[in-house]
């Protein structure tokens, strides 16, 4: 026999907690409060399509860790729960590589004001909103929110994603990075790498992403003279030949006929074999 006699009962929407964004910050905010972290960042956004009325709040942290470490963490809230919690990373981990700092915006002005391309817009045209997090060595991640959950998107590039740039004049975020260089190298090549949006996915095997390295292999050499200038040059033409699409056999069979003094030699090799091992797309 039913509980409720005769009658239907209550409806399944008395069973389910009422939306309410004011308890899910609460909630992020004892939280937070227990880790030692201070809030950084607040962006207040709504969630697609226009004029839906659904906010959500993204926020950034920023705190200690147990060896006096500065750590970040970001929270990012709707009104059906906490959809994004990353950081911070504990004294212990000895990975650092995750990315836990909301970036705000991904251009800003020469004074470090305002900016283009900010978490909590649709960076790349998908129809979601996006927030960009940074590691502790600089390198970005991207994440796709909804209203229930989110999700990061897959990057495939040969360097460490380190800003944005718009690669097709597209007004939606591509990404660029580069090779860290070291000091001490008298050639120290300039590396650098993009990947543009594709079926869910930032790829520098993409024909926009190609189509910019063949751009940057054609460039003329540079006037300076020098068997450093000449080298590096040769290196970054390669480079961006082998990302743009040209088999990589003849690109490193031309490199390896240049003349190379042999106070240059041990960083040439260095450089050809970082070419040599880019994996095929």
């Amino acid at each position: 026999m039913s509980p409720w006699g005769a009658g239907a009962g209550p409806g399944l929407d008395a069973f389910l907690q009422r939306p309410d964004l004011a308890a899910e910050l609460a909630v992020i905010d004892a939280e937070t409060a227990t880790l030692g972290l201070t809030p950084t960042e607040e962006i207040r956004v709504e969630l697609p399509p226009r004029g839906s009325g659904r906010p959500a709040v993204l926020r950034g942290y920023q705190g200690l860790d147990a060896a006096g470490r500065k750590v970040h963490a970001v929270r990012v809230a709707t009104a059906h729960g906490v959809v994004l919690a990353v950081g911070p990373l504990e004294a212990a981990d000895l990975d650092r590589n995750k990315a836990t700092e909301l970036v705000p915006a991904l251009l800003v002005g020469a004074g470090g004001e305002g900016g283009a391309f900010r978490s909590g817009s649709d960076l790349n045209g998908d129809g979601t909103l996006d927030v960009v997090l940074r590691n502790d060595l600089g390198a970005l991640s991207i994440w796709h929110l909804g209203e229930l959950g989110s999700g990061l998107y897959p990057v495939t590039m040969a360097t460490p994603p380190s800003r944005g740039i718009d690669v097709e004049g597209s007004g939606h975020i591509d990404l660029w990075g580069q090779l860290p260089a070291d000091p001490v190298d008298p050639l120290a090549p300039s590396f650098a790498d993009v990947a543009t949006f594709t079926g869910g996915a930032y790829s520098d095997d993409t024909p926009a992403a190609r189509a910019w390295h063949g751009r940057e292999a054609a460039r003329p050499p540079p006037t300076a003279v020098g068997d450093a200038a000449r080298l590096r040059a040769a290196l970054e033409r390669a480079w961006h030949a082998v990302l743009g699409g040209q088999a990589p056999e003849p690109v490193l069979k031309a490199l390896r006929r240049e003349p190379v003094p042999p106070r240059l030699r041990a960083s040439f090799d260095l450089h050809v074999r970082t070419i040599a091992a880019i994996t095929p797309r």
